[in-house]
């Protein structure tokens, strides 16, 4: 018997024409037969019996055998689904070839792997708007993890008052009446500060700004860059001219707000305003200190409600005034014509082609601040992400700068919960790179707790002291991507 691939027709040998001695005669030919030769053939195949093991059920449910070798071939059964040897042939050599493609992109992925390659980590899933979450923190550590959302430790609560801003008041007609009522609640402020150097060993240095009292028993806002926790002594001097001896409370240098006390039963002290109350080119007045000359008072409107500036690596939104703000004035008093503090001055750019840009922090983030430092010691839903960093690389003796290392990482805090390291360098977030400490701040100020982003930083698989140039230990960084979500925690423990 003879198989056609073709059209998978079976053709008994004796249905083929042969010449006379033997040779057969075109397969495409004339297919013309005999009935009879047809049923001779098939009478033949069935008076042999073979054993191959293969077997099949003909539609009449009788088990019949198909048989290999030199005789002759069955035709097909009616009805069965076939299939030649050589499409067979292909499907096998197709799956060999799949085979040995497959073996090799993963020979190859692996060995990209461990040449250093990009790796992409996905170690936590989106929080939900919860106060609390559980996710997986990482694929191989299945042990959940509690993503906190809401502040819930007040161990490290302060004991200051707190703030409730001011809901009516009699609007003055004249900035006068307003200095009046305001100027007394207004401190000077004088510092001194131990600082060292290489040259010169430690020595002290004094400085000057501006505060505001808001408590009858002598509870003082101002600067956090003014008098902060490493401030060494402070003076406090009264619009009357007295001083007192002052002492730091508590601050938070990224909003640069602190809380002094001095020992003063009946202070005169300023009502505190809501500053998202203010509208653009509202009238001001600012009090403050500049260049230690003592209390002065500018006039102003309100520029900008909102404008976000850097100053010293911090990068803040404050309020914009065209009231004059000077060196020293920092601390003081930004009133509106009721005679409500509705912002701490801080800021001002100078050069001789800038004037009547001065800024101050809103009062609604300064009460915010006062009454987180009452009920949780810091101020809460801040994106940080809980490391203390060096904005540079020591290769040897030298250190390159444009990059962000961790020095340390604080127990419990975003780094800590979603994997980054000591020694990670920082590269970006959210596609943003950061290069440095402002540039960090200011991508934080983005966000705030319970967003989630992508990290990625560049994880060293050699001590850098080993490392024979900054450009090989760069190289021989990993980079990796941590899907991270900003944690609520106490940035102090």
């Amino acid at each position: 018997m003879m198989f056609d691939d073709k059209d998978d027709e079976i053709k008994n040998e004796n249905d083929i024409p042969r010449e006379s001695d033997g040779t057969d005669v075109n397969d495409r030919g004339d297919e013309t037969g005999r009935d009879d030769e047809k049923e001779d053939a098939i009478s033949q195949r069935d008076e042999h019996t073979y054993d191959t093991g293969v077997s099949r059920e003909s539609s009449q449910g009788n088990d019949e055998r198909y048989y290999g070798g030199n005789e002759k071939k069955p035709n097909k059964p009616s009805g069965d689904s076939y299939m030649s040897k050589k499409t067979v042939g292909w499907i096998v050599a197709l799956c060999l070839l799949l085979s040995i493609i497959c073996g090799v992109c993963a020979s190859a992925v692996t060995q990209a792997f461990r040449n250093g390659n990009a790796e992409t980590r996905t170690e936590t899933q989106a929080p939900s708007s919860s106060a609390q979450v559980e996710i997986s923190t990482t694929a191989t550590d299945k042990t959940d993890v509690i993503v906190p959302l809401q502040p819930s430790d007040t161990s490290s609560a302060v004991s200051v008052p707190t703030i409730n801003a001011a809901t009516d008041g009699t609007k003055y007609d004249s900035y006068a009446d307003v200095v009046e009522k305001c100027i007394n609640s207004v401190v000077q402020i004088e510092v001194t500060e131990e600082t060292t150097s290489i040259f010169y060993g430690t020595y002290e240095t004094k400085g000057a700004g501006a505060g505001v009292i808001y408590t009858s028993d002598g509870y003082i806002v101002t600067n956090y860059h003014v008098v902060g926790e490493d401030t060494k002594s402070v003076t406090v001097i009264m619009y009357d001219g007295t001083k007192y001896e002052g002492r730091f409370i508590c601050g938070d240098e990224s909003m640069d707000v602190s809380v002094i006390k001095i020992n003063k039963d009946d202070c005169v002290y300023a009502k505190v305003g809501d500053s998202s109350t203010m509208r653009l080119g509202e009238n001001v007045v600012a009090i403050g200190n500049p260049l230690g000359y003592g209390i002065t008072v500018t006039p102003g409107i309100v520029s900008a409600l909102s404008r976000t500036i850097t100053i010293e690596n911090t990068t803040m939104t404050l309020m914009q005034t065209s009231a004059a703000i000077n060196s020293g004035s920092s601390g003081g008093g930004l009133f509106n014509m009721k005679g409500e503090l509705i912002g701490l001055t801080n800021a001002k750019i100078g050069g001789t082609s800038v004037e009547a840009m001065g800024y101050a922090i809103p009062s609604e983030k300064v009460i915010k601040c006062v009454n987180d430092f009452a009920s949780y010691g810091y101020v809460t839903g801040i994106a940080r992400l809980g490391v203390h960093i060096k904005n540079y690389v020591q290769i040897g003796i030298t250190k390159y700068t444009g990059l962000i290392s961790v020095s340390s990482v604080v127990k419990g805090g975003t780094a800590d919960m979603f994997g980054i390291k000591v020694n990670d360098i920082i590269y970006s977030i959210d596609g943003v790179e950061c290069g440095s400490l402002a540039n960090l701040n200011k991508i934080l100020t983005r966000y705030k707790v319970g967003d989630t982003v992508t990290v990625t930083v560049l994880r060293p698989t050699v001590d850098s002291s080993s490392a024979i140039s900054y450009n090989a230990y760069l190289k021989s960084c990993e980079e990796v991507t941590l899907r991270v979500t900003f944690v609520e925690f106490n940035p102090d423990n």
